[in-house]
């Protein structure tokens, strides 16, 4: 009986920390807000001239389609969350397709978030909103 009422017990401990992590990312992930458009503006060192880089994440609050723009080349694919990491797996655009490749993300601030990984190096993103407003039709 004894072993009955250990083995409730843990079974109800493990089940409230999943409970719990689980709700702890669902929140993480929202302040994250990662679906939008993000860009970045820097300065080239050697050259001088602004290189543009953005990417636009649709879908779900931790997986979707993304399309990603670097000056002139486009390229689109899926990219999930996992713990800390965004994980970009392009599927078709100009120039070689590389494997995924999984960032370290973090979370500066209200629409402020870096990257860093190969390709993107300690980078940091602003989320652009749309001026757009959705109207809601009336029926």
């Amino acid at each position: 009986m004894s072993f009955l009422l250990f083995l409730v017990a843990v079974t109800t401990v493990i089940w409230l920390w999943a409970r719990s992590a689980k709700r702890k990312r669902q929140e993480w992930l929202r302040t994250l807000n990662l679906l939008g458009k993000w860009e970045l503006e820097q300065t080239n060192a050697d050259s001088g001239t602004p290189t543009r880089r953005s990417f636009t994440l649709s879908g779900d609050i931790d997986a979707g389609t993304y399309v990603a723009k670097d000056d002139d080349a486009v390229q689109r694919g899926n990219w999930r969350v996992r713990g800390h990491g965004l994980t970009l797996e392009p599927t078709e655009g100009s120039g070689p397709i590389d494997g995924p490749n999984t960032y370290d993300l973090r979370l500066f601030g209200p629409g402020r978030i870096g990257l860093d990984g190969p390709g993107r190096p300690r980078e940091t993103y602003v989320k652009r909103d749309s001026n757009v407003i959705p109207l809601r039709v009336r029926k």
